[in-house]
């Protein structure tokens, strides 16, 4: 089954209280919010890598919405719902957000790769993206990878089919690759450009051992 990619370039507390006749009574206030519900969690990791300030390791779970950092030389492996891999690559910050029914990945700068296995149905549209300063990439179940610095944002359709389009609309591709079809959008002033690339940041290896975390294969014969 061929699956879709897009794109797209840009970047209580209450209480209550009753007052009765000659006397006040407080009514019970309502317990504290639940903690979001886990949605993601750490399975491999190394070099220096923080969740929401702190210090990771194997086995931190993520929240509804966590921001990772990673070190030079260090990355982070993330599995979600079972058969979805992220991993956040060095010197990257990332916002990861899972409260909604399209996840979204907040990429700052830094590169992060995806094998997309099982995500939730979205009405038809994206159930996932990774937005950038340039960018914002949503798929509906995919290989891809996505780097970003200040200027310029690469996406590579790993495996898969990838739609992308600059911030202003223009620009616009739809890209099917069964092993890696790449593009970099670089902005100059108002000015968006686009060029085709070839394999940076990634390698089939780094692809291969991301999905061998959910126990996939990746056949790079055929278009996921």
């Amino acid at each position: 089954m061929k699956t879709l990619t897009t794109v797209t370039l840009i970047l209580a507390f209450a209480s209550s209280v009753y007052a009765g006749a000659g006397m006040e009574s407080a009514q019970p206030a309502p317990s504290a919010p639940a903690a979001p519900a886990v949605r993601g969690r750490v399975v491999f990791m190394e070099g220096d890598v923080e969740i929401d300030g702190r210090a990771a390791e194997i086995g931190t779970e993520l929240g509804a919405r966590s921001v990772v950092r990673t070190g030079p030389g260090a990355n982070c492996e993330i599995v979600f719902a079972d058969k979805n891999a992220v991993r956040v690559s060095q010197n990257a910050t990332a916002t990861l957000d899972f409260s909604r029914t399209i996840v979204q990945i907040d990429l700052e700068k830094g590169g992060v790769t995806s094998v997309l296995r099982k995500l939730a149905a979205a009405s038809g549209d994206d159930s996932f993206r990774i937005r950038t300063a340039g960018a914002v990439a949503g798929v509906r179940g995919t290989s891809l990878c996505v780097w970003a610095d200040a200027t310029s944002t690469y996406v590579c359709a790993c495996n898969g089919t990838v739609h992308t389009v600059d911030a202003k609309g223009g620009n616009e591709f739809t890209t099917e690759a069964s092993h890696h079809q790449a593009k970099i959008y670089s902005r100059a002033g108002e000015s968006i450009s686009v060029e085709a690339a070839g394999m940076l940041h990634h390698s089939d290896e780094s692809v291969e051992s991301l999905a061998a975390r959910i126990g996939e294969r990746i056949d790079w014969t055929v278009p996921d």
